[in-house]
């Protein structure tokens, strides 16, 4: 009887285990036909470990993605595994990744995961996540923690508390350049900057959608060391599922762009996916009154490091950053 039991649990739990490793598995040869944002096909080792991390560049940005943690990680075990770093399509486009990849050189090969194909291949649905494969099959998937106790790291020392990037001017960095003629000039990783608080702010002049031109250096003489400048960095393809609440923080806003007459509102408007007539059909949607620009290419967005919408950066009378962040205020 006992033996008749212990055999019904077991072949319960193979069925059970079954569609999971037949998922990892069609993951894997799913794996195999992908290719770089350079439009490389993936070259997957078969003599090392191979590590997939799923990211969100926009975490990234901030200093607290994926590459940031697995920079943690032993050396011992980073410089034994081939990563291969994935981002599912997700509000992002292949030119972002492209300029991503700019920033983070450190960060390669990239995948592009269209239609989150590979992330719900491995049963995942959000970032960060990590499989680890070994000769073809997966013998590792889970988050960050599950991959620290997989690596028995949790409480371990070895758990190394490293720079999560390489800076540019390494001579880690230099010794993977082909040589060259001491006039040429050596192409190099372009460092990210985010202005932080106290920096000074990035001067621009713009024209807005009214056809009005601002900018900064005027209204820090409109403001006579007495009235700040807010900048509010929104996006007009408000309402999507990405942007939950949108509608509730740009009615907000606009009240108090229209209560608040202590500081000089300007809206920037991203210009990823649409042109400016979107951009004026969004702004008469809402009823926003502020001078709003559309930002062609997201030269502002880049230029005071904001990768997140809505976001608020506010300007002192002395041009300087007095507060960055997603919070309304």
């Amino acid at each position: 009887m006992k033996i008749s039991t212990f055999l019904f649990t077991f072949s319960v739990l193979i069925c059970l285990l079954a569609p999971a490793v037949s998922q990892a598995e069609s993951g894997v040869a799913l794996l195999e036909r992908q290719q770089t944002i350079s439009g490389q096909p993936l070259d997957i080792s078969d003599e090392e470990r191979t590590h997939l991390v799923f990211l969100d560049i926009w975490t990234s940005y901030a200093g607290e993605g994926a590459d940031a943690f697995v920079g943690r990680l032993p050396e011992s075990f980073r410089q034994t595994t081939q990563q291969i770093w994935i981002q599912p399509e997700f509000n992002v486009t292949l030119a972002q990744l492209q300029e991503f990849q700019g920033y983070f050189p450190q960060v390669a090969p990239i995948v592009l995961d269209n239609q989150q194909q590979l992330l719900k291949a491995f049963g995942f649905w959000q970032t960060p996540a990590h499989v680890l494969i070994e000769q073809g099959k997966v013998v590792f998937s889970g988050d960050n923690d599950a991959l620290l106790a997989y690596l028995n790291l949790e409480q371990d020392a070895a758990y190394e508390l490293e720079a999560a990037s390489v800076p540019a001017e390494t001579d880690a960095w230099k010794t993977l350049q082909p040589p060259v003629e001491s006039e040429q000039l050596v192409k190099k990783p372009v460092p990210y900057l985010v202005p932080k608080l106290g920096d000074t702010a990035p001067v621009f002049e713009r024209e807005t959608l009214t056809g009005q031109t601002v900018s900064l250096t005027a209204l820090m003489t409109k403001a006579k060391d007495k009235q700040p400048v807010s900048l509010f960095f929104i996006d007009a393809l408000c309402p999507m599922p990405h942007f939950p609440g949108c509608e509730d923080k740009l009615a907000k806003w606009q009240q108090q762009v229209e209560s608040d007459t202590s500081r000089q509102w300007v809206g920037v408007i991203s210009g990823y996916y649409i042109d400016a007539g979107i951009a004026a059909g969004f702004a008469e949607k809402f009823g926003l009154t502020a001078p709003l620009i559309f930002d062609t290419e997201n030269a502002l967005y880049k230029a005071y490091g904001v990768h997140a919408t809505p976001y608020q950066i506010d300007v002192g009378p002395q041009g300087r950053i007095q507060y960055r962040g997603d919070q309304l205020r």
